[in-house]
Order: C-alpha cells, then sequence, then structure tokens
C-alpha cells in the first residue's frame, strides 16, 4: 500500500499501528502528530514502532499532508519506507 502526502493542506491523518518507519528522503523527517508530541526521524534512520496519528509530516521547510480522501489506518506492525520524489512523499507500507 503507497500513502501519498503532497504540500496541499488536509485534514486526513494516517493512523500506524506499531509501525516502524524508515526515512529514505535523504533529509529529516518530523512526524506532526495529532495529540503526541513531535518525533524526528533522522535521514535514513529507523525509528520504533510508532502508533499516534499523523496530522503531517514536515521536511525542511516543507509540509506535506496525506492526499487521501479519508483517514488512513496502517496495519499493526508494518513497516513504513518515506521517500520523495517530485515534491511528493511516500510513505510505502510493507507486512
Amino acid at each position: 500500500m503507497n500513502i501519498c502526502f503532497t504540500e496541499t493542506p488536509s485534514r486526513k491523518t494516517v493512523k500506524p499501528s506499531r509501525t516502524v518507519f524508515l526515512n529514505n528522503t535523504g533529509q529529516d523527517a518530523t512526524l506532526k502528530f495529532v495529540t503526541a508530541p513531535d518525533h524526528v526521524l533522522a535521514a535514513y534512520a529507523i525509528s520504533t514502532g510508532i502508533s499516534a496519528a499523523i496530522d503531517h509530516i514536515r521536511l525542511g521547510d516543507t509540509d506535506y499532508y496525506s492526499c487521501h480522501s479519508q483517514n488512513v489506518v496502517i496495519p499493526g506492525d508494518c513497516t513504513a519506507v518515506l521517500s520523495l520524489s517530485n515534491r511528493v512523499l511516500t510513505m510505502t507500507i510493507s507486512n
């Protein structure tokens, strides 16, 4: 499953469940949560399992928002790889 994020503001969230993140964007990514403190994921770093709803993701000075028409729930214990191409941030989910 791929979840895309663009610079267009959105109120849709992405809810991981014990998801391990790999930041493959080449720059630090800040996961901005709805109710939890922000989490900075260094470039090419791997996180521990994250279970807080993500409001948006910041790379450098740019905020990226889910471009899906509804909130997205990631199944439990998956891996999410963040990558950036042509100003679209993609979160690729795998088991």
